[in-house]
């Protein structure tokens, strides 16, 4: 069994809600740049737009794109991952209270800066009462939401869900974390990508999800048994399985930057630039590793 990818958009460094990068991507030199905005007044009311901060923008604007693409206007489950979540919200909330004291702090602030509400809020948006999650795993947040919508389809409880990886980096944690070596040489940026996920192929499917696998403390030997397994599992051999470059060059680091490489590959895929069977993995910190294995239609 496996999970069609319906349909995808991103909101980052390049070019908003579209494939521009992919033949003429913005090129930047430069250790830590944000996302480029889209126009959210197609997505949202102006009004509620400046309650909202960026990130809930973004991941309202990528959701309703990818609604509007795959026809399912009420999926069955929303789940999100993220590393940091609202953090610029939060950073406002803590500012405020530091500055100012707790006399004209803003509820709206507060209530916005918890790592669920980017979920909640989609879910609002799309009035969807259905399924909702997010995941909180700092480097593998994006395929924690991932592998809790695939177990879903397996066990035959939803047949659609809308599921993101959704990151946001301000100047403050940015040094702060620059300060510790910790990007090395790495463009850091925001990640915002939606997906809508199907358990039938639908009329242009992108790519097909054949596996998640996440791993805890695993080596390369038992990085490699897991990948045989699921080889075996699925009827082909290791060798049928490659992992292209990383597009981290093109989208930027995040804790969520592994949405795009699945993203990455899924436009490639439906253009047949790559091979047919292809493996992303992710290693975090020597700690996590994720595998995602993907076919073409």
């Amino acid at each position: 069994m496996g999970v069609y990818i319906q349909a995808a958009a991103q909101i980052s460094v390049q070019n908003p809600l579209c494939d521009d990068w992919l033949d003429n991507p913005i090129q930047y030199r430069v250790p830590y740049q944000r996302a480029i905005e889209a126009d959210y007044k197609q997505f949202l009311d102006p009004v509620a737009s400046r309650r909202m901060g960026r990130i809930l923008k973004r991941a309202i604007a990528t959701s309703m794109t990818v609604v509007e693409s795959s026809g399912i206007t009420n999926p069955e489950a929303i789940i999100v991952g993220t590393g940091l979540g609202c953090l610029e919200t939060t950073e406002k909330f803590l500012l405020a209270l530091v500055q100012e004291g707790e006399e004209f702090l803003q509820p709206t602030n507060f209530i916005n800066s918890t790592h669920n509400t980017i979920a909640s809020h989609i879910a609002v948006h799309l009035k969807c009462n259905a399924y909702n999650s997010t995941y909180v795993h700092l480097g593998v947040s994006f395929e924690s939401a991932l592998l809790d919508a695939f177990m879903q389809f397996q066990l035959g409880r939803i047949h659609s869900a809308l599921v993101g990886g959704h990151d946001e980096m301000i100047p403050n944690y940015f040094y702060i974390l620059d300060k510790v070596g910790y990007w090395e040489g790495k463009l850091a940026s925001e990640c915002a990508v939606s997906f809508m996920l199907s358990d039938e192929p639908g009329d242009n499917p992108m790519a097909l999800i054949r596996e998640v696998v996440l791993l805890h403390n695993a080596d390369e030997k038992r990085m490699e048994s897991a990948i045989n397994q699921v080889c075996e599992r699925l009827g082909t051999e290791r060798k049928e399985w490659v992992s292209p470059p990383s597009v981290k060059p093109v989208f930027g680091e995040s804790f969520t930057s592994q949405a795009f490489e699945m993203y990455a590959a899924a436009v490639k895929m439906q253009r047949g630039l790559i091979a047919d069977n292809i493996l992303l993995i992710n290693q975090y910190k020597g700690t996590e590793t994720s595998l995602i294995f993907l076919s073409k239609c």
